[in-house]
């Protein structure tokens, strides 16, 4: 029986052409996107289920969210998401870590890149230089 081992999933060295998606993961999902040389997009979608709802729908929305902004004609490059260590409740982290493999899962499937916020924040460091304390706050 054939392996196939995938690389690993970290921020490339050389400076992106596409554009980088910003993602801070929960029912309400708050994004960014940043195209190279353009305006930054953001907002929120939120992935609350109705009563109607089997448990995977929010998953499912998420990741057709996911296929539409890939569709929607800025070639995504890298996507990088908010590390959570702690959440306030169980169903938070639940919902978080289901997102989390919906996103790992798709990017795999699109070969992006993908990482922690934090590992964005180690590259600028260690390629650019920059301190941490002179970063913006929202990336702090």
């Amino acid at each position: 029986m054939a392996t196939h081992t995938l690389p690993l999933p970290v921020a490339k060295a050389s400076p992106t052409t596409g554009s980088i998606l910003a993602l801070d993961l929960g029912t309400t999902t708050g994004w960014a996107l940043s195209p190279p040389g353009g305006p930054i997009a953001s907002g929120t979608v939120s992935f609350r289920p109705s009563r109607y709802d089997g448990g995977g729908m929010r998953y499912l929305r998420f990741r057709n969210w996911l296929n539409q902004l890939f569709a929607g004609g800025d070639a995504i490059e890298a996507v990088y998401f908010e590390e959570v260590r702690r959440h306030a409740g169980t169903d938070a982290a639940h919902v978080f870590g289901g997102l989390l493999a919906t996103l790992t899962a798709w990017c795999e499937e699109h070969g992006l890149a993908y990482g922690a916020l934090g590992t964005l924040i180690t590259f600028w460091v260690s390629v650019n230089g920059v301190k941490v304390a002179s970063l913006p706050l929202t990336l702090a």
